[in-house]
């Protein structure tokens, strides 16, 4: 029996072995393709890009305190396999680059004529972003026509945008915020068919904004913002009804936002603010019952406000102070239950003040609707937005009646009140007021009589005024 198992065990065991060396070799021979993935060719393309700017200084958008792992260029070249280093992305089959991303990487420098970054024709993704690059994007960039997320933001690049980024037709995303681009959008960009992301936020871009800007049927975002546009808005963003974001503040839009804005039913942010933009509240508006913030503000809009604004049922911001807004506020608008800051100071609104059928407590956290001409009381129900940080009645003329000052005491959550000149005979009780809410850092009071038992403690940092 001993000799029958030693016999029997010889099998199993040598076995065994066979099968370890065949899987030992196995894994030797593969060694090349499991640890060398990246064609040599494009490894050395890696090395000359990285030749052709300096590390500098780290740039102000990005978080100092990962600054280590933002030195992506230093750890190339520690291996042979170009598809392990940091920002390197390869196709596991075809083993080419397909995704460069050195955002935030203190590359300092310009793109060469010959930039080694032509011979990565295969990348999807191109991801500079947050460095200290400079010069133009030059026209070969739409040579890499398999890009699908193009992002240049926060560098120093200048000069036009070439129109060969048209040639990004399967482009996604396209971010070139926060440069310094000049002149206009080339119409081009029409071409970008697929694109659902378009920033070129913070340039010095100028002219009119492009009709052909109706063909991005895709896009979701679109954000034109602090740049030189003049003329109208284009009727053809009517057409990008797929849009959520649409920010156009800071530039020299004129004339009246297209009725054809009552297609984009998908709109959540809406922001036209600081531009020379005219005539009635624009009724279009009111159909775009998902938005949530809406900024009107610093145009030249005039007319009244719409009785039936609360069709805006899902707003939650509102600002369309500075213009030229006359009548009243219309009550409907306080009624809405998700509405935290609304802003309508410097207009030219009158009439009484009235809240209308508001829900107790409103969930209102800023009401700012100082330098109009209101007259009459100041509506007793103030009381109910409980949850206010700011308040701006500033001036409200009561027309010389008292004002009942209790009606402020349940807003213990304000840090800035202004209650100047509200042409009152009372006299406010300066303490009184303050004992209202103790987180309370800006107090006005100013063009009223007011008067205190106590002296202000030199402890007191709260602003008085």
């Amino acid at each position: 029996m001993k000799g029958l198992w030693n016999s029997a065990s010889i099998i199993p065991v040598t076995l065994c072995f066979i099968l370890l060396s065949i899987y030992y070799l196995k894994d030797v021979l593969a060694a090349p393709t499991m640890h060398f993935l990246c064609r040599p060719e494009q490894r050395d393309t890696l090395l000359a890009l990285e030749n052709e700017f300096h590390i500098g200084k780290l740039n102000y958008y990005c978080q100092p305190e990962r600054i280590d792992s933002h030195r992506k260029t230093e750890s190339w070249g520690n291996n042979s396999d170009c598809c392990s280093w940091k920002g390197i992305t390869c196709n596991a089959k075809s083993r080419e680059v397909v995704g460069l991303d050195l955002r935030c990487s203190f590359l300092h420098g310009r793109f060469h004529s010959n930039s080694s970054l032509q011979n990565l024709p295969f990348l999807t993704t191109l991801d500079l972003s947050f460095n200290d690059l400079t010069g133009q994007i030059p026209y070969w960039i739409g040579n890499l026509s398999n890009l699908i997320y193009l992002s240049f933001s926060g560098n120093h690049f200048s000069g036009r945008i070439p129109s060969s980024i048209g040639n990004f037709f399967h482009l996604t995303s396209l971010y070139l915020s926060n440069n310094h681009f000049t002149g206009r959008i080339p119409s081009s960009v029409g071409n970008l068919f697929h694109l659902t992301y378009l920033d070129l936020s913070d340039n010095q871009l100028s002219g009119q904004i492009p009709f052909s800007i109706g063909n991005l049927f895709h896009l979701t975002l679109l954000v034109f913002s602090s740049n030189q546009f003049s003329g109208q808005i284009p009727s053809s963003i009517g057409n990008l009804t797929q849009l959520t974001f649409l920010q156009l503040s800071n530039n020299q839009c004129s004339g009246e936002i297209p009725s054809f804005f009552c297609n984009l039913n998908q709109l959540t942010t809406l922001d036209v603010q600081r531009n020379m933009l005219s005539g009635n509240f624009p009724i279009a508006l009111l159909n775009l019952t998902g938005l949530s913030a809406l900024s009107l503000s610093n145009n030249q809009f005039s007319g009244v406000l719409p009785p039936n604004i609360s069709s805006l049922s899902k707003l939650m911001d509102i600002d369309a102070s500075d213009n030229a807004f006359t009548g009243t506020i219309p009550s409907s608008l306080f009624t809405i239950p998700s509405l935290l800051f609304i802003g309508l100071s410097d207009n030219t609104l009158n009439g009484t003040l009235e809240f209308g059928n508001i829900s107790s407590p409103s969930n209102l956290l800023e009401l700012a609707i100082g330098n109009n001409n209101f007259k009459g009381p100041i509506p007793r129900s103030i009381s109910r937005f409980v949850n206010l940080w700011r308040l701006d009645l500033s001036p409200f003329d009561t027309q010389g009646r008292p004002v009942d000052f209790s009606i402020f005491s349940p807003l213990k959550s304000l840090e800035d009140l202004d209650l100047s000149y509200l042409n009152t005979t009372s006299t406010i009780d300066f303490n009184d007021i303050l004992s209202y809410s103790k987180s309370l850092s800006y107090l006005d009071l100013s063009g009223n009589h007011v008067s205190t038992t106590n002296k202000i403690s030199v402890a007191d940092h709260r602003h008085i005024a």
